[in-house]
């Protein structure tokens, strides 16, 4: 994923560019914008960030000029305001199509959050797993077993990486998940973390020796086991 971050402060594009990096963007910076503008083409942005505390007049163009280009679906637009901001600058912000407005002299945890949120679907789901995934600390207290949807044979395995997202998984005999495509979902999936069982729904993301599996359904209390395990 490619990010173009148009910031006058180099203060802020350290907050941002801490937060956003574990997810494996390529971050660009301009503190120009018409040096940003002449060169959208050639960088192909999947995202923009642009403050409109440090281009009041300009953003509206940088933002307009985008969406020329590059429509909704394939780059997010996120705008910084500052401590004025009108509600006819609100309005001319959904009318270009941004996708987030911020706060930019309150960036903290929460905001950054929506931010990551705003990116996620401008970034493949195997990136997203595999940059937030860890090495789990309390790994003997970790087990899963998946159910092949096509035969219903009962397949042990070992979980590598872990995150609120999905899981890395080894099965013990990978010639048992050969023949599973990627998208295939997994209904018969029981995770444990600690002494709870959890039953989540799995989609492949990738399957070579190992299987990258995104959750696409956990019930809401089992998301607070896994983000209490977690911790």
């Amino acid at each position: 994923m490619k990010l173009l971050l148009v910031l006058g402060s180099s203060d802020v594009y350290g907050q941002i560019a801490d937060y956003v990096k574990d997810l494996g963007a390529e971050l660009i910076h301009y503190q120009h914008i018409l040096k940003a503008m002449d060169n959208i083409d050639e960088i192909a942005p999947d995202g923009i960030i642009v403050s409109a505390a440090d281009f009041p007049r300009h953003w509206k163009t940088l933002v307009s000029f985008i969406r020329s280009e590059r429509p909704p679906e394939v780059c997010a637009a996120i705008v910084l305001y500052g401590p004025v901001f009108p509600d006819k600058e609100r309005k001319k912000a959904k009318f270009l199509n941004v996708d987030c407005l911020l706060s930019e002299a309150h960036l903290d945890k929460r905001s950054l959050s929506r931010l990551r949120e705003v990116l996620r679907p401008y970034i493949s789901a195997v990136e997203w797993v595999n940059h937030l995934a860890v090495r789990p600390k309390n790994s003997k207290k970790l087990a899963m077993i998946i159910t092949n949807p096509l035969t219903g044979a009962l397949i042990n395995g070992k979980v590598t990486k872990i995150s609120q997202d999905g899981v890395v998984f080894m099965p013990e005999q990978p010639r048992l998940t050969k023949n599973l495509a990627l998208m295939t979902e997994l209904h018969g999936c029981s995770l444990r973390t600690g002494s709870v069982i959890l039953d989540p729904v799995c989609r492949i993301i990738r399957n070579e020796e190992s299987l990258t599996l995104e959750f696409t359904a956990l019930k809401p209390y089992e998301k607070r086991i896994l983000h209490n395990f977690l911790m």
